[in-house]
C-alpha cells in the first residue's frame, strides 16, 4: 500500500457501525459494484458489465437489512457485510421457480435460467438449522485492501457472539476463502456444478 493512502486513512478514520435504513440502501449499490465481476455474477451475466451492475442494484438494494454492519467514511457508505436474519434468507424466501434448477445443463443455460441456477445453488445449501445469513459483502473498489472489509467483519463476528448466533455465507472466490477464515469461518461444501467453484462456509459462534 502507498504511504501516501496509509497516512490518507490514518488522517480520515472509517466508522464502522449498524446503518440505517437509508444507508442500507446505498450500501446495496456498493455491493453492486464491489460484486460485479465475481464469478457468480459473471455466469449469471455473461459479457454486459452495466447489465450486471444493474441486476445487482436490483438485487442487493433489497438485500442489505436495516441494522447491517457498514462501513461510512464521513457521511458516504463505502462497505457492507449484511446480515439477515433468521428465517429470513433466500434459501427460506425463495419461490419455487427459483429453486427448481433448470432443464438444461449448466454450461448450455440462457437467460434468467442462469440466476435461477445459482439460486437454486444457494437454496440447496442452505442450512436447515437456524443461522444468520451474511451477505452481500463489500467494500468500493476504490477502498479494497486498506482494512475496511476486515473491520466490518470484526465487528459483525463480534454481535454474532454476543448473541450466540451462527452464521452461514457463500463465496466464489479463493482468496474470500482465507479472508472469511481469518474470522472464524470454516468450509461446509465446495461445489463446482456450475463450472466454477463456490465454497459454502459455516461460522459457530465463540
Amino acid at each position: 500500500m502507498d504511504d501516501s493512502v496509509r497516512g490518507a486513512l490514518a488522517r480520515t478514520p472509517v466508522e464502522v457501525r449498524a446503518l440505517t435504513e437509508p444507508e442500507a440502501r446505498f450500501a446495496g449499490a456498493v455491493a453492486a459494484r464491489a460484486l460485479r465481476d465475481n464469478p457468480m455474477m459473471a455466469y449469471s451475466i455473461p459479457g454486459d458489465a452495466l447489465a450486471r451492475l444493474h441486476a445487482g442494484y436490483e438485487a442487493f438494494g433489497e438485500r442489505v437489512p436495516t441494522g447491517s454492519v457498514g462501513a461510512l467514511l464521513g457521511t458516504h457508505v463505502i462497505g457492507v457485510a449484511a446480515a439477515v436474519a433468521p428465517g429470513a434468507c433466500i434459501g427460506a424466501t425463495a419461490v419455487e421457480a427459483l429453486r427448481t434448477r433448470p432443464d438444461v445443463p449448466p454450461d448450455q443455460a440462457l437467460g434468467f435460467d442462469r440466476a435461477r441456477y445459482v439460486i437454486n445453488s444457494m437454496c440447496e445449501h442452505d442450512p436447515a438449522e437456524r443461522h444468520i445469513h451474511v451477505g452481500p459483502v463489500g467494500v468500493e473498489r476504490g477502498v479494497q485492501g486498506l482494512g475496511v472489509g476486515a473491520a466490518m467483519m470484526r465487528a459483525l463476528c463480534d454481535a454474532l457472539d454476543a448473541d450466540g448466533e451462527l452464521a452461514w455465507l457463500e463465496t466464489d472466490k479463493p482468496e474470500n476463502v482465507v479472508f472469511y477464515r481469518r474470522h472464524g469461518f470454516d468450509v461446509d461444501v465446495e461445489g463446482t456444478a456450475l463450472g466454477f467453484p463456490i465454497w459454502y462456509m459455516r461460522r459457530r459462534p465463540r
